[in-house]
This record gives structure tokens, C-alpha cells and sequence, in this order.
């Protein structure tokens, strides 16, 4: 079946290019290796054909096999390295869920009560059929942003329908651990401070404790990790090409439009414009 009016698609605003979340069909031959592209996502990892050596963190060289799923959370120090030729969907999403699926995932914290393993979970009919509806849209290059959301959002809803608490709450058991609390409270408000002040304060910590324990997760400190952070979305706010830079500079707090570009020469190597240009030529 052919695409209509495909250029419609590929031209959209809402058209999802290979640097945004959501989901990818992947093929790996043997030998080659995954990591994650960016470890503030999570990653759903669905193996469709093939075997996997997977490593996540302390749970090293496991076998993943065809019809069973993956999750890494973010941050994770993961790999994964093709046993023979292999054939995956991927999903990467941050924690910015809905009311209804954070209600949904904070009711699994009574059921994960065992020591932490490293899980898998067989990839369902049900899901399945989810899974080869995304790979046709992939397919045939429909990548509306709207519609990845919807996709994702029915993966969380065939998880609830179709697997037990206690399978899911296995499943995503480095999502709902509470030794990782501090580590997605910063994730999901770190945008919402201008200073490391404010996000210890957010955190209910003084700031040398705060300091201290932050670095014990994200081995940075607070100060150059949020640098780091700010760079990212700056950069990926001009890559997406409809954000303008008077947004821009009110919303990461430049005091004009010079000060602006001489933050992107020193970070980029590059004025505002140029780099836009080219990151824009880079995704298209």
C-alpha cells in the first residue's frame, strides 16, 4: 500500500525525525552493539527477531531472545550486543505521564517487594498486534508526533489490561524503586528552577547535602550537570526549526539577543542562525 500525499507527511511540524522520543524499527546484525542515544530517556526495547546479550547497570550478559521485551530506565548504563542478526522496535520516553498512567504506576509500588533482577516480559498477542500496527506506520514514514503518543499510551494500557501488577511492577522496578526517587524528582524538576538553590530546596535538602548526593547519582555536580541540560534543549529548540530565538531567549533568561549569541559561539561554536541552519539540515 503506497502513501498518499506523502511530502503533506514528511513536511508536517508535527513530523517526528530520528532526534526526537518515540518509536524506531531497529535492525542489528551480529556483532553489532546498542546503547542508549540519551540516557534521559527510558526505553522500551521489543524484540521482535533474534537475540540479544543485554547488560543494565549491575545485571550483566543476559540473553533476550525473540517475543520478549526490555525496559532501561533512564540514566541506566546499559548495552546490548547482537548474538545473531536481529530485528527490534524501540520506544524512548521521558516521565512526563499522564494523570491517568502516574496514578496507574504509583499503585505498583506495593507490589515490588523482591530483591531487584534483571526482568524481561514476553511480548503478548495482544501486544504484538500493537507492536506490527507501529512498525506499518514506521513503514510507510508516519511519523505524526500525536500519533507515537497514542501508541505509547496504548502500550501502557495493554500492560494494565493484559499483564499481571506484579509481572508489570517487575517490569518497570527501576521506575517505581524508591532508592531512585531522588534521581526522577530532579529528572521531571529540573526545568522548573533557574538555580541549584532552588532544586535543593525543591528536594527539601540543604545544598551541600544536596551537592553531595547529587553527584552520588549523576556523578557531575548540580551546577555543570544543568549547564549541560540547558545546552541540550537549547540546541534541540533550534533544530526543530519553529521555536524563534526571541522564545528562546526568554525562556532560558538572556538578557538580549547578543548575549544570546555569545552563549551559542561558546557552547556551539556557532551563531544562533547558522547552527539552526544546520541542525535543520542534519535532521531533514
Amino acid at each position: 500500500m503506497k502513501l498518499l500525499y506523502a511530502h503533506e507527511h514528511l513536511t508536517c511540524r508535527n513530523y517526528v525525525s530520528d532526534f526526537h522520543i518515540g518509536f524506531n524499527s531497529k535492525e542489528m546484525k551480529q556483532g553489532e552493539i546498542w546503547r542508549p542515544e540519551d540516557k534521559y530517556y527510558n526505553y522500551f526495547i521489543f524484540l521482535l527477531e533474534g537475540e540479544l546479550m543485554m547488560s543494565c547497570n549491575e545485571f550483566r550478559n543476559h540473553l533476550c531472545q525473540g517475543g520478549e521485551a526490555v525496559f532501561i530506565a533512564q540514566d541506566a548504563d546499559a548495552l546490548a550486543e547482537a548474538i545473531t542478526d536481529s530485528k527490534y522496535v524501540v520506544l524512548s520516553f521521558d516521565n512526563q505521564f499522564t494523570l491517568c498512567d502516574r496514578l496507574a504506576l504509583e499503585s505498583l509500588q506495593e507490589y515490588e517487594k523482591r530483591p531487584a533482577i534483571f526482568n524481561k516480559i514476553e511480548i503478548r498477542s495482544p501486544l504484538q498486534s500493537v507492536l506490527d500496527s507501529v512498525m506499518f506506520y514506521l513503514e510507510h514514514k508516519i511519523q505524526c508526533k500525536h500519533l507515537h503518543a497514542i501508541k505509547q499510551k496504548e502500550i501502557f494500557l495493554i500492560f494494565r489490561a493484559f499483564y499481571t501488577k506484579e509481572e508489570i511492577a517487575r517490569f518497570l522496578s527501576p521506575m517505581l524503586n524508591k532508592n531512585m526517587n531522588f534521581k526522577v524528582f530532579v529528572l521531571q524538576h529540573y526545568q522548573d528552577v533557574k538555580t541549584v538553590e532552588e532544586l535543593a530546596s525543591m528536594c527539601k535538602m540543604s545544598v551541600r547535602s544536596f551537592n553531595r548526593k547529587f553527584n552520588e547519582y549523576f556523578e557531575d555536580s548540580p551546577y555543570s550537570w544543568m549547564l549541560k541540560q540547558k545546552s541540550r534543549h537549547i540546541k534541540t529548540k533550534l533544530a526543530d526549526g519553529k521555536t524563534s530565538f526571541g522564545m528562546i531567549i526568554k525562556e532560558y533568561g538572556f538578557s538580549s539577543p547578543a548575549h544570546f549569541t555569545t552563549y551559542c559561539k561558546k557552547q556551539f561554536g556557532q551563531s544562533p542562525s547558522k547552527l539552526r541552519k544546520q541542525l535543520m539540515l542534519e535532521n531533514y
